[in-house]
C-alpha cells in the first residue's frame, strides 16, 4: 500500500461524526502531556540526580490504574465515556496548574499520582469509545489514526519539552499541558454522547461486575495473547524508560535536550509504525507482523544498550519506535475485538491494570539497579525481557487470523475452550 494510499485511507475517516473532534482533542492532549512527561522526569532527575527517582515518578503513572482497573474497572461501562474524558480532563489540568508550586520531588510524585488517577479513568474509556466511532471494516485503520497522532506528538512534545525544560525549566511546560487539556475537554464536548457509547451497561453487582470483565479476559485467545505478551513486554518497557534519563545524561553525555531528542526518535518510529501497520496486517499474516513488531523493539533496545554514537543510538531508536508502533495497534484491536461495548470498559481497565502492577514493580526495580550497575546493564536486561515476550507472543498469535482482512476480522479472534479450575488461567 502507496504513502498516499495510506494517507487517504486514514484521513477519510473523516467522514464519521466525531472523529474529527476525536483526533484533535488526541492530537492536542497527548501533545502537551508528551512535553510535560520529560518535564517531569528531567525535574525529578534534575532534583534528586537518582534513576530510583525516575521510577518512582513512572510508578505515579501506573499504580494508580493497576488499582483503578481492579477495583473500579466496571465504573468505566456504566458511566457516561463523554462525562468521564471531560471530567478526567479537567482534574489533569487542575493537577498541572498545581506541580508549578510544588516545592519538592516528593511533592511532584503525589501530585502526579493524582494526576494518574484521572489518566486511568480516561484511557480505558478513549479506547472503548474508538469501535463506536468507526464502522467495523475501519476499525484498523481508526486504531492506525489514533496511534499515529499520538506517536506524531512523540515526536513534537519531547523535543519541544527538553528545550523548554533546558531555556525556562519545567513550569511552563506544567502550565501548556493543563491549557491542552481544557482544549481537549471542549472538542470532547463536541461530540455526540451516543458516538462514544452504544449501551450503558446495568451492574449485577459489585463482584459479578468485576468478574464479567475478568472472564472476557481469560476466555478470549486474543485476550490472552496481549495479556501474557505484552506484560513480559512491560518489564522490558519499564527498564527501558526508569534508566533512559541516566543512559543519555551520563552514558551519552547528551544533556536535557539530548533526552527530549531521544524520546521524540522514540516518537518518530512510533508514527512510522503506526502509519503502516494497517496496510502490514493486511498483506501479512498476523502473527508474522506481531513478531517483527517485538524483534524491532528489542534489537533497537539491545543495540542502544552497546552505545553507539549518540546521533546511531537515536536513529536505532527510530527503528525500535516502529515496531512499537506495531504493537500498540495490533493491541489495541486485539482487546476492542474481543469484548462486546458493555463488557470493554472492564476489559481495557483490567488489561491496563496488569500492564500498570508489572510496570510499577519493574521501574522500581530498574531505578535500583540503574543506581548500582549503571543504565547500559538495565538497557540490555530490557533487551532479552522484550525478546522473550516477541517469541511468546508470536507463538500465541499462530493460531488467529492469517491476515486482517476485514471480511475475515470477526473470525479471527475465536474463544478459548471453557476453562476447567485446574487451569492456570481459571479465576
Amino acid at each position: 500500500m502507496s504513502l498516499r494510499s495510506t494517507t487517504s485511507n486514514q484521513f477519510a475517516l473523516f467522514r464519521y461524526p466525531g472523529m474529527r473532534r476525536f483526533f484533535w482533542a488526541t492530537l492536542i492532549s497527548s501533545a502537551g502531556t508528551w512535553l510535560a512527561f520529560v518535564a517531569l522526569a528531567l525535574d525529578v532527575y534534575n532534583r534528586t540526580h537518582s534513576s530510583f527517582w525516575v521510577g518512582a515518578l513512572l510508578v505515579t503513572e501506573t499504580l494508580p490504574v493497576a488499582l483503578l482497573g481492579v477495583f473500579f474497572g466496571p465504573l468505566i461501562d456504566r458511566l457516561p465515556r463523554r462525562s468521564l474524558m471531560i471530567g478526567a480532563d479537567l482534574f489533569r489540568c487542575g493537577i498541572f496548574v498545581a506541580l508549578v508550586f510544588a516545592p519538592g520531588a516528593w511533592a511532584i510524585i503525589a501530585l502526579a499520582t493524582l494526576a494518574g488517577v484521572a489518566t486511568g479513568l480516561f484511557t480505558p474509556a478513549v479506547y472503548s469509545a474508538l469501535p463506536n466511532l468507526v464502522e467495523e471494516r475501519d476499525l484498523a485503520g481508526a486504531n492506525g489514526l489514533f496511534q499515529t497522532t499520538t506517536s506524531v506528538t512523540m515526536i513534537v512534545g519531547p523535543l519541544c519539552g527538553g528545550a523548554v525544560v533546558a531555556v525556562v525549566g519545567p513550569k511552563p511546560a506544567y502550565l501548556l499541558n493543563a491549557a491542552s487539556f481544557i482544549v481537549a475537554a471542549l472538542l470532547i464536548a463536541g461530540i455526540r454522547a451516543t458516538s462514544l457509547q452504544s449501551i450503558t451497561a446495568a451492574s449485577r453487582g459489585y463482584l459479578r461486575d468485576l468478574l464479567d470483565g475478568a472472564s472476557t479476559v481469560f476466555r478470549s485467545r486474543s485476550f490472552v495473547t496481549v495479556f501474557v505478551a505484552w506484560n513480559i513486554a512491560m518489564v522490558g518497557i519499564a527498564a527501558m524508560n526508569t534508566a533512559e534519563v541516566e543512559l543519555v545524561k551520563h552514558d551519552f553525555g547528551a544533556g536535557n535536550l539530548g533526552y527530549g531528542l531521544f524520546t521524540a526518535a522514540t516518537g518518530l518510529g512510533v508514527f512510522l509504525g503506526a502509519f503502516s501497520a494497517q496496510g502490514l496486517f493486511r498483506k501479512s499474516p498476523f502473527a508474522r507482523v506481531y513478531g517483527l513488531g517485538f524483534a524491532l523493539l528489542a534489537a533497537s533496545i539491545g543495540l542502544v544498550a552497546l552505545l553507539p554514537p549518540f546521533g546511531v543510538a537515536a536513529a536505532i531508536l527510530v527503528v525500535g519506535g516502529g515496531g512499537n508502533g506495531l504493537l500498540l495497534t495490533a493491541n489495541a484491536m486485539l482487546v476492542q475485538r474481543g469484548a462486546s461495548d458493555d463488557l470493554r470498559g472492564r476489559s481495557f481497565a483490567l488489561m491496563m491494570s496488569a500492564n500498570a502492577l508489572v510496570l510499577t514493580f519493574a521501574s522500581l526495580g530498574a531505578g535500583l539497579l540503574a543506581d548500582r550497575a549503571g543504565a547500559r546493564l538495565v538497557w540490555a536486561l530490557a533487551a532479552a525481557a522484550t525478546a522473550l515476550a516477541g517469541l511468546i507472543g508470536w507463538l500465541l498469535a499462530r493460531p488467529l487470523s492469517s491476515s486482517l482482512q476485514p471480511e475475515t476480522t470477526e473470525s479471527a479472534f475465536e474463544p478459548l475452550p471453557e476453562l476447567s479450575a485446574e487451569s492456570p488461567l481459571s479465576l
